[in-house]
């Protein structure tokens, strides 16, 4: 069956000379060993037609939405160099997606230090690059900078609204003090647990402070079936409930309308069937959106995990492409 895949990236040296440079000072745990570091990077800079195409056409992956696999912009304390680096990155997407057009579209990474030039950059990426939305690698900076809930980046939400294009929210390595949680365990790291848990924390902060209150058509996607959020709903508003959220005034109902309305999720990575079965009864089956998260988990795993779903075919033709289509429009 046809597929559009949303969560695919793409490296380069020059991301790993801006990722040294950015995280200069902050060093993070290892999470992946030598060997796994080698495979991905002998995968990342094989040229398109060596692996990823013919992986593409073995699997019915028409289109693969590409964004760039370099944490640095959202790491960097300097807003001018986040927006130089912001640009330079996304005209070297530009350049990824033209080796074939029919096959790839691009995601606008985003210098949030600035979401003023946050939005110019989305602007410029949309109408004079033709990508189909946003993306950032998680919370800018390392405690310099407000989580996104902070009115400060009205500007850029009310742009993505007007451009009607989803951002795509993705997890990193946590700020310093993130890391304290998981001192003494760091097999809890990366993608074990931290990633997801720093990922829909972002979200949820959106929630409970009333972005999507104020932005009502802003679309949000993040991977890996939610970052549990999808488990949490009932929880979620129960919060709201007992603590009679509803009388700050910042937002006026529970937790899950937002996230029903306004949140998309990826199956990149891993997952089960009975996290898929969740996942539709949570959100809806509209905003459930087909992700490998090349090349980070084997697409073959990825396409064999949702055809273990047992879902019937009008399901996974809205996961697998018809739901993208709609989104990116495609």
């Amino acid at each position: 069956m046809k597929k559009i895949a949303v969560e695919e990236h793409y490296e380069n040296e020059l991301f790993r000379q801006l990722d040294a440079e950015a995280m200069e000072g902050n060093p993070f745990p290892v999470t992946a060993d030598a060997q796994r570091a080698k495979f991905l990077k002998d995968l990342f800079d094989a040229p398109v037609t060596e692996h990823r195409i013919p992986v593409m056409d073995q699997l019915d992956i028409a289109v693969q939405i590409i964004s760039p696999n370099t944490q640095a912009v959202q790491y960097f304390h300097d807003e001018d160099r986040a927006v130089q680096a912001a640009e330079k990155v996304n005209d070297m997407t530009e350049d990824f997606v033209a080796q074939a057009p029919d096959r790839f579209k691009g995601l606008a990474l985003l210098p949030m230090q600035s979401p003023v030039q946050a939005a110019q950059e989305l602007e410029r990426c949309i109408n004079e690059k033709h990508f189909v939305g946003g993306f950032v690698h998680g919370q800018t900076g390392l405690g310099d900078y407000p989580y996104y809930d902070d009115p400060c980046y009205d500007i850029l939400w009310k742009k993505l609204e007007a451009l009607d294009v989803p951002l795509y929210i993705h997890p990193r390595s946590p700020e310093p003090d993130q890391i304290k949680a998981f001192g003494g365990c760091d097999e809890l790291l990366g993608n074990t647990w931290h990633w997801g848990f720093v990922t829909g924390t972002l979200v949820l902060r959106m929630v409970f402070n009333g972005v999507f209150e104020r932005f009502p058509n802003l679309k949000v996607v993040i991977g890996h079936m939610g970052e549990t959020i999808p488990y949490c709903l009932k929880r979620l508003d129960e919060g709201y409930e007992c603590r009679r959220l509803w009388e700050q005034g910042k937002i006026t109902n529970p937790p899950s309308f937002y996230l029903r309305r306004n949140l998309y999720i990826a199956t990149s990575g891993g997952f089960r069937p009975e996290t898929m079965a969740c996942a539709i009864e949570a959100l809806g089956l509209d905003k459930i959106l087909f992700g490998s998260d090349y090349p980070h988990f084997p697409t073959e795993m990825a396409v064999d995990q949702l055809e273990q779903c047992r879902l019937n075919k009008e399901e996974l033709e809205a996961i697998c492409y018809k739901n993208a289509e709609r989104l990116f429009k495609l």
